[in-house]
């Protein structure tokens, strides 16, 4: 398998092969991320994604998901997408999702009818990034959207019957604005209903531009106790569908938690029993989190 400089993919692709068919991030302007600094962004060849195929093809009768590399493939083209998933079908003729990463951005360059050819294809499900639905904090942290971006294109992958799995930043919006980060997010997702959330504690890589901000004291990062906090906030304003699941268990958060929405108090009830025993110095301490 082909793969250009460190790859990324969602914890609950564990199991699934990962097929290279772009390299780094079309956008790769957020301040708070360090993932693709190091490539520029392009298509992976042909004949390579078509090795990989290849390589994979002994596989092909236990494989029925693959996810797609690198930051973003949903920017591509339709078309070409689409002639994606017909390599893919020629070798692994079980596949029955295609997954990968997609912004705001990289929806919002098809229409419905584009949208609806490629479930079609495969493409059911997709991992999209909103770390916040608040406007204030989408422009500084140059996500390139804006809260009326998300809601339009988030309908848009409703009405063509895409689901989809949210990523949300804790602490991304600071202290000042944390609890209206976590309201208007939470507002978001209840009316444009993810199959699940993923909260995700942010973290200040050396190098971005969210580092320099913390240097020049223009953005202070939460303290352990804020962060877990916002967390019961958002979890408190999210009323999904009770099968959808809320993964909080990244490695960077303070007290993992994982369940149903048909949980949802018993999660609530963890996260606030792991914040009262707490001691102040636990509460106020501001912890590094390193790699990714």
């Amino acid at each position: 398998m082909h793969y250009t400089g460190q790859t990324f993919r969602p914890p609950r692709e564990a199991y699934s092969p990962l097929l290279e068919v772009t390299v780094g991030c079309s956008h790769n302007e957020c301040t708070y991320c360090a993932m693709y600094k190091d490539v520029s962004f392009r298509k992976a060849p042909k004949e390579q994604v078509i090795a990989d195929l290849q390589e994979l093809s002994p596989y092909a009768d236990r494989l029925d998901r693959i996810f797609l590399l690198n930051g973003d493939p949903f920017i591509l083209d339709t078309d070409y997408l689409l002639e994606i998933a017909d390599w893919i079908y020629e070798y692994l003729p079980n596949i029955e999702t295609i997954t990968c990463y997609a912004s705001i951005f990289d929806i919002k360059n098809k229409s419905v009818e584009d949208l609806k050819r490629l479930r079609k294809a495969g493409y059911n499900q997709l991992y999209v990034g909103i770390e916040t639905a608040h406007d204030p904090t989408l422009k500084r942290i140059k996500k390139g959207c804006t809260q009326e971006d998300e809601y339009r294109e988030l309908a848009k992958l409703e009405e063509a019957g895409i689901d989809w799995i949210c990523m949300v930043m804790s602490g991304i919006a600071g202290k000042e604005d944390s609890f209206a980060h976590a309201e208007e997010t939470a507002a978001l997702l209840n009316k444009h209903q993810p199959l699940s959330v993923s909260p995700l504690t942010t973290s200040v890589h050396a190098g971005t531009e969210l580092a320099e901000e913390v240097a020049r004291g223009d953005f202070v990062p939460l303290t352990e106790g804020d962060i877990l906090l916002e967390e019961i906030h958002l979890l408190e304003h999210l009323d999904l569908n009770p099968r959808a699941l809320f993964f909080g268990v990244h490695a960077y958060n303070t007290a993992p938690v994982i369940g149903r929405f048909s949980e949802k108090e018993e999660m609530l009830r963890k996260l606030r029993a792991v914040y009262d025993s707490m001691t102040e110095e636990q509460k106020n301490a501001r912890l590094q989190r390193y790699g990714y």
